[in-house]
């Protein structure tokens, strides 16, 4: 019986063919990432190109369709080469293996983040801001998928899912009927702040390539409508890359200055949100490393999470709305406050 990926080469050597004359000299499948995508680099004397297939068809859809909008609005993203989406695959221009996450890890210390970071993430945010409100002002959402906007149902799916595939996993006291219902009133809270951006969803170092010392970004299919400070609080919260608070505080001042020059910020008001949003996703990033790490024993994703609950001491004091949300405030208090190495 031939396997799966040997189906699948033989599909995107074909579309190789199609688009450039030949069958590519070398295949290489890529490393997996927490996705159902496959990646491949093809490759001939003269050229090389990152094979993608995915199963799922509107996914592709969305990647495809949001990419071609990009490249219109001249934002740093790959091109899209050759199609073939019924057959799940499609080529795109090869950026290279540097993602920012592995230069970062590769280059700052313990004691010190490099100055050349800092100034690397400013550019990162100068595309950013591009991206949401120059790109998004007119931007078609309408294959967006899952979800079309980040709204109430987007953001109670993210609260849920931390529940399930986290909370669930510490044995924790609470109600999760009242939990519930801080949920739903978190949500009402973050859907007053305004969402008419492009939202990309998952914008961490891991996404964004350094190509000649410039940012490029991959794996935005997810996106969807949604508010400006999303994005921000997921490039500077990421655990991994365990930004200093300092240097947060200079990239986000940055940021705002940065959209400033496209749309109307209230500083004051975007930093309240800033923290609610940042605190969203947190938990739905323990929600991923609960399914991945606890769940599916990744260690990557066990690594991540002690990592991820310094991010949630730090925001514990931070969010307003938590005060008027007790019991999800009650639990956040229990898990920054457990021995979580003795819990996986």
């Amino acid at each position: 019986m031939i396997n799966r990926d040997t189906q699948i080469e033989e599909k995107i050597s074909n579309l190789f063919k199609d688009h450039f004359g030949s069958l590519p000299s070398l295949i290489s499948k890529l490393p997996n990432s927490g996705s159902s995508r496959v990646y491949f680099r093809l490759n001939t004397k003269e050229i090389s190109v990152i094979a993608v297939f995915n199963p799922d068809i509107k996914e592709n859809i969305a990647f495809v369709n949001f990419t071609k909008q990009f490249l219109r609005s001249q934002i740093n993203v790959p091109e899209i080469i050759a199609e073939d989406l019924n057959n799940n695959i499609y080529l795109i221009s090869d950026l290279g293996n540097l993602t920012l996450l592995e230069w970062l890890l590769n280059n700052k210390s313990k004691e010190t983040f490099p100055s050349e970071a800092i100034e690397f993430y400013k550019k990162v945010l100068n595309e950013l801001a591009k991206m949401q409100i120059v790109a998004g002002k007119n931007f078609d959402f309408s294959h967006s998928y899952p979800f079309k906007a980040f709204d109430k149902n987007a953001i109670l799916y993210d609260l849920r899912y931390f529940e399930e595939k986290f909370l669930t996993n510490l044995n924790l006291d609470y109600n999760s009927n009242v939990l519930n219902s801080d949920f739903d009133n978190f949500a009402k809270h973050l859907l007053t702040e305004k969402s008419n951006y492009f939202m990309f969803r998952d914008f961490q170092a891991r996404n964004i390539m350094m190509v000649n010392n410039e940012p490029y970004f991959i794996d935005y299919q997810g996106g969807r409508k949604g508010a400006l400070q999303y994005d921000l609080v997921s490039l500077l919260f990421q655990a991994k890359a365990q930004i200093p608070e300092s240097v947060k505080q200079e990239l986000l001042d940055y940021y705002i200055k940065t959209a400033q020059e496209y749309t109307d910020i209230n500083k004051d008001n975007f930093i309240t949100f800033y923290y609610s949003f940042a605190l969203i996703r947190v938990l739905q990033t323990l929600g991923a490393y609960g399914l991945r790490g606890i769940i599916e024993k990744k260690k990557h994703f066990i690594e991540s999470i002690p990592l991820a609950l310094k991010n949630l001491n730090v925001l514990y004091s931070k969010v307003d709305i938590l005060n008027q949300l007790p019991e999800l405030k009650s639990i956040i208090s229990q898990i920054i406050n457990i021995n979580i190495d003795n819990k996986f």
